[in-house]
């Protein structure tokens, strides 16, 4: 695509018109001129109103563009601009209004592209930035774009036009010395000086603008811009340079920069004479003047709020990203300042030969500065006897040796001016590192910290304390320099633009982890021979990756992405993984003959190894050699993600679990590196690719400072910076139809969509349901958790969670120390590692605590946000979820003695958003469901089911599998799994089929009355009912079968259940029927538990009553188990609620704790009695295990499923015995 709008992106207050602008381009280049004018005139009418507002003219609410425009006419008096916008407004209102408008042609849409780039570069200059050079601005025809496209050469043409008419006396005697971006495509062809080839490319490019001007070129001289000296390419800009010092003058008549008044021989020797390194042609003979160092702006910047800053404080931070020129910043703040005792201290000792360098580039000797270090340099002691100004690099790790007591007092004799602490993340953030810092300063120092990635201590540092240089500034200030200094060398250029995909693995629900993200880790899982334990499915990756589809585009999928992106690094989980993987890379049939392939961590004992060592470089830039003749791929886990540069990586493939945003963020810019080649170009784009599209954009939300989704308003300054980066860094994501960009709006709502989704896969387990209230605890916080937990913690069996120690206040490099020292015996611990070790366990102990706590509480609440009666177009808050809860179902659902109350006061702690997010997620997918056949959709809401958890041991949930289990065996139906229950699906198959047993005859007939004695789901009736639909299907020999009729028919004569409380009869309701209005008997029996207390005969009475002593032929459920008391004896309740069911049916089946089968436990001896000499009971099932049914149970003596039947002599249970 052409760079024609990228101005745009400068300001805020133009850059989300880039989209529109960079679409309306496409749609041009894939032929959808009606969408070009539609969306040219969208951009027409947005200026507009832009302009009138900066005039200060309000308009009333219903104006037209039309009525704008008449007002605009009066404000602007270029004519070419008004002319400009009237232009779109006639071509584009017909393709506004009109399907297949007749308008929407080529030649209109490339004329209204070019109308709205001459309406935008006038607002821009005259109303955002009157700095840029509009003269040096032209107008393109777009092109299509390569998908991926890593670098670029430069051409420089001379050329001119065509005056054999007589009728463009102007460009008589002149030249044009322009530039043109060749083709990436072959390396092969003849790239000489005004080869056949150049030639071609060169007339393409002068074509592009020459056609619109309606004038005929001749092009006389083209050739490649490269600089063999400096290896380094130049532009046009850099020719005209040398033209106008050698005294040639520009034509009096002709607008632009790139026109002369001169011959070919006298601007081939300009070119020439930039390429040998001359600011003139050679008779002058003048030398380029010798490079000195000149900070940019940004960097002056940096320095000029640090000394304002330290007027007033004593710390500064200077967030600023790799490569902005840290040391080199910090040098001349040092000169400034006149600062006569500098320390540098850092985590990264190897940094020091980078500042000893940067020391000379400075010339700060010529200040009078002296510099020392362990290695290079002056010792302490000599600066510290002498009166010259010194700067002293040391490590941190030298200063904190054996508790500080070794090294420490050298330098805390010291009144240090400034202590520089460079990659300040890294290794600060203890109680030792403090104190040694402590024992540093002195009442007058000042602290410098410098980071790129200072997610851990940013907090530390109030607002007008931190300097921030971020990706996105960078891009900006290259992008500016462009267009307001076209016509110097831009500081920026070679700072290459980032684009990150963002894919979804194939299978991903068979390898997620706990938090439901995919577990890459397992994915790669290595065996005790080191071999990938699921080799076939990483196979099935490689494969997927390297073949062509246009819907995936993947990155190595054609010969061409394959060229473009030659050299690049793969983080893997750990260090097996990666030998492992190495061996079916060199085995593939595309990496293996293709690439080479270097593992770095091959020898590495341990997966956290950041450090690499010569050999590591060495390993890998020999395997690169010529870069323009290989291909490689880099493995690592941790080496080469920080501190080092391979120039010709030009992308980044995450493979790995990382959540660190600063880990990430190290790793992902390796390929920002610039990097220049004589055959491969210069690098203008690199490139992330994540296979974890949830976690790539939490990350880069972070990096945008946009906290990640979490709890924080979506303000129009955080929109702004999520425009920016997005301009910047473009993010697509795969969907059906190929890979589609992300806006800013799409990306916030994705980031709430992707935390809402984890809620309700995991059952609202996740850790994104919370908000950021959760990690600031205060001392009154804390205490109302403590109270929490002691409801809470009696009936919930927590789940350990993964721990997220940077939200604890630990870097993950911390930990990882903590991980490799608690493998040490305790004697061989050194007295950081074990404070490293004590903090690690208070930070697991808080956040279980606190995490446990609320997600006793949260998952509770999918299952009764799916029931809830409420409109679907009505948003539920958390709020709305309290007061849409009945008291009596709050009592049976939450934990006991967590009040309404409680749970408002714990309403803080959760992202409303995300909350709501979740509910409609729920909601919707429920009603998505009623579109499906009557079965299909069973299954799927069982699979909905399934993601909710058991509130407590008390509301036990029971599983769609079991279910299906304890009725088949029974009394037959329709089994959805296989035959041992484990499985819905063969393959792609489905495991679906009929069970016949003994009564399924007597059972499902058009007359049968089915009860569930205890619903809470609605899962027991559903399979009921999908039984008795099931034989309808079968039965059916008419074409015209009304499944509703039926299905509607089957609930309102053959389906009952007895609903606990209020909200179950909701969730029964909304299972069987889903959105649909169909008639249920579902009833809720206020006061059913006290009255089968009272005796089975009440209860029974009760039922009678609520169903108009409807005779049911079979009971059938997961009655309560028990009730609890004071005396730490629970009451059983399941027995009571058996002689219910044999009161009110002939037929039940049940299913129940196992201890009467042993005439143990707390049910009465008569009844147990009664039951094992019951010639009509017989046991179908029976588990000792109880979580083999119920999922994180343990129930004693076990679970058995039990079938009555009046009509049948099974012959007395006696002595139960189950082997």
């Amino acid at each position: 695509m052409s760079k024609n709008f990228d101005f745009l992106m400068i300001e805020r207050y133009t850059a989300f018109l880039f989209e529109t602008a960079n679409f309306a381009e496409k749609n041009y280049v894939q032929g959808d001129f009606e969408g070009t004018l539609t969306k040219t005139r969208k951009i027409a009418e947005s200026i507009t109103k832009l302009i009138l507002e900066k005039e200060y003219i309000n308009l009333p609410n219903r104006t037209t563009f039309n009525d704008a425009l008449r007002e605009l006419k009066k404000i602007v008096k270029e004519n070419d601009v008004i002319d400009a916008f009237y232009v779109i407004k006639g071509i584009g209102n017909s393709a506004a209004h009109e399907i297949n408008s007749a308008d929407a042609t080529r030649e209109n849409a490339i004329k209204a592209l070019h109308q709205v780039f001459t309406i935008l570069v006038w607002f821009i200059h005259k109303y955002v930035d009157p700095d840029i050079k509009t003269a040096y601005l032209e107008f393109l025809e777009p092109e299509a774009e390569k998908l991926y496209q890593t670098a670029e050469r430069k051409l420089i043409y001379v050329q001119t036009v065509n005056n054999e008419s007589g009728m463009f006396q102007a460009y008589e005697g002149t030249q044009k010395i322009g530039e043109a971006t060749a083709p990436d495509d072959d390396f092969e062809v003849d790239w000489s000086p005004n080869s056949e080839f150049l030639r071609t490319v060169g007339a393409k490019r002068i074509n592009q603008y020459m056609k619109t001007a309606g004038l005929k070129f001749v092009l006389e001289w083209v050739e490649l811009a490269w600089k063999k000296s400096t290896k380094s390419w130049f532009h046009d800009h850099d020719v005209h340079e040398v033209l106008k010092r050698s005294g040639v003058k520009k034509p009096e008549h002709l607008d632009g920069a790139e026109w002369f008044k001169t011959d070919l021989e006298t601007a081939k020797n300009a070119i020439k004479a930039v390429k040998e390194g001359h600011s003139a042609l050679q008779t002058i003979s003048e030398k380029a003047p010798t490079y000195e160092i000149m900070l940019r702006p940004e960097q002056k910047s940096a320095v000029e709020q640090t000394k304002r800053n330290f007027k007033k404080n004593k710390k500064m931070l200077w967030n600023a990203k790799m490569r902005f020129g840290k040391t080199l910043t910090s040098l001349q703040l040092i000169k400034e300042e006149k600062y006569s005792k500098v320390l540098i201290m850092t985590h990264r000792p190897v940094v020091s030969d980078s500042w000893f360098e940067d020391f000379g580039k400075m010339k700060m000797s010529e200040e009078n500065y002296r510099f020392g270090s362990e290695t290079r340099g002056e010792r302490l002691e000599n600066l510290k006897l002498g009166d010259t100004p010194f700067i002293y690099f040391v490590s941190i790790q030298k200063l904190r040796y054996d508790g500080g007591k070794a090294n420490l007092t050298e330098f805390s004799d010291v009144d240090w001016d400034l202590i520089i602490i460079d990659e300040a993340h890294e290794g600060t953030q203890t109680e030792l590192a403090d104190n040694v810092l402590k024992s540093l300063e002195k009442p007058e120092t000042k602290i410098l910290a410098l980071s790129g990635t200072p997610f851990n201590i940013q907090d530390q540092y109030d607002e007008s304390s931190v300097y921030t240089w971020d990706y996105t500034m960078e891009q900006r200030a290259k992008t500016t320099w462009e267009y307001e200094h076209p016509t110097e060398r831009n500081p920026y250029e070679t700072l290459p633009k980032v684009n990150m995909f963002t894919f979804e693995m194939k299978h991903k629900e068979r390898f997620t982890d706990e938090s439901k993200a995919f577990n890459f880790r397992e994915f790669f899982r290595v065996d005790e021979h080191g071999e990938l334990v699921h080799k076939a499915d990483v196979n099935a990756f490689l494969d997927n990756i390297t073949n062509q589809d246009s819907n995936t585009d993947y990155p190595f999928s054609t010969e061409q992405y394959r060229n473009e992106l030659r050299h690049t690094l793969w983080l893997m989980p750990g260090v097996k993984e990666a030998n492992a993987f190495e061996k079916l890379l060199s085995a593939h049939q595309i990496f293996g003959q293709e690439y080479k392939i270097i593992n770095v961590v091959k020898d590495d004992k341990f997966d956290n190894n950041e450090v690499a060592t010569a050999g590591d470089l060495n390993k890998v830039r020999q395997a690169i050699g010529d870069p323009s003749e290989t291909k490689t791929i880099t493995l690592t886990v941790r080496k080469l993600t920080t501190g080092v540069n391979i120039p010709e990586w030009t992308a980044v493939l995450f493979l790995s679990n990382t959540n660190s945003a600063m880990n990430y963020l190290q790793a992902a810019f390796r390929a920002q590196t610039p990097f220049s080649h004589e055959k491969l170009g210069m690098k203008k784009n690199c490139y992330i690719f994540d296979f974890a599209p949830d976690r790539a954009l939490s990350v880069m939300a972070e990096s945008a400072q946009v906290n990640s989704g979490v709890g924080k308003k979506n303000t129009q300054e955080q929109k702004d910076m999520l425009t920016r980066l997005l301009n910047f860094m473009p993010i697509l994501g795969q969907t059906e139809n190929g890979m589609k960009s992300f806006n800013v709006d799409k990306m916030l709502t994705q980031l709430k969509k992707v935390y809402a989704e984890k809620a309700v896969r995991s059952g609202f387990e996740d850790d994104s349901l919370y908000n950021d209230n959760l990690l600031t605890l205060t001392e009154g916080d804390t205490e109302l958790f403590k109270d929490l937990n002691k409801i809470v913690g009696k009936t919930t069996k927590v789940k350990e969670s993964q721990i997220v120690i940077s939200e604890n206040g630990l870097t993950d490099e911390e930990y990882d120390r903590g991980q490799k020292a608690s493998k040490k015996k305790k004697k061989q611990q050194t007295p950081e590692e074990k404070e490293i070790l004590e903090r690690i366990k208070k930070a697991k102990d808080q956040r279980k605590t606190m995490i446990s706590i609320l997600r006793g509480v949260s998952i509770r609440i999918p299952m009764m946000i799916y029931g809830m009666k409420l409109d679907l177009a009505q948003d539920i808050s958390i709020t709305d979820f309290v007061s849409q809860v009945d008291d009596e179902s709050w009592k049976e659902f939450m934990p006991k003695g967590f009040t309404k109350l409680m749970f408002k006061q714990i309403v803080q702690y959760y992202d409303a958003e995300v909350f709501i997010e979740a509910g409609r997620l729920i909601r919707q997918r429920a009603k998505s469901y009623d579109q499906l056949d009557f079965i299909e959709r069973a299954e799927k809401i069982a699979e909905l089911f399934g993601t909710f958890k058991n509130p407590d041991k008390e509301t036990v949930l029971t599983p769609w599998r079991v279910v299906n289990l304890q009725l088949t065996k029974t009394i037959g139906g329709l089994n959805f799994y296989d035959d041992n229950f484990v499985s819905t699906t063969d393959g792609a198959v489905s495991n679906l089929h009929w069970v016949e047993q003994a009564d399924s005859q007597k059972i499902y007939i058009d007359s049968a009355k089915i009860l569930e004695i205890n619903t809470k789901t609605g899962l027991y009736p559903l399979h009921a009912a999908m039984s008795l639909y099931y034989k309808k299907l079968e039965e059916n020999d008419d074409s015209k079968f009304e499944a509703d009729e039926v299905y509607k028919k089957i609930l309102k004569e053959n389906i009952f259940a007895i609903a606990k409380t209020p909200m179950a009869k909701k969730i029964t309701e909304r299972t069987l029927s889903g959105y649909k209005d169909f008639e249920t008997n579902v009833q809720y029996i206020d006061g059913f538990v006290e009255a089968i207390k009272e005796s089975p005969a009440r209860g029974t009475a009760k039922v009678e009553e609520i169903f108009n002593n409807v005779k049911f032929d079979v009971v059938i459920g997961n009655p309560p188990y028990q009730e609890e008391t004071n005396n730490n004896r629970d009451t059983p309740l399941y027995n009571l609620f058996m002689d219910v069911a044999y009161k009110i049916a002939d037929k039940a089946v049940l299913i129940t704790p196992a201890r009467f089968l042993f005439n143990a436990g707390q049910t009465p001896k008569a009844w147990n009695d009664k039951m094992l000499s019951d010639n009509h009971l017989k046991v179908v099932y029976y588990t000792q295990k109880s979580d083999v049914v119920f999922p994180n149970t343990d129930i004693k003596g076990g679970i058995a499923v039990t079938y009555r039947s009046i009509s049948e002599n099974f012959g007395a249970i006696g002595t139960f015995s189950h082997l």
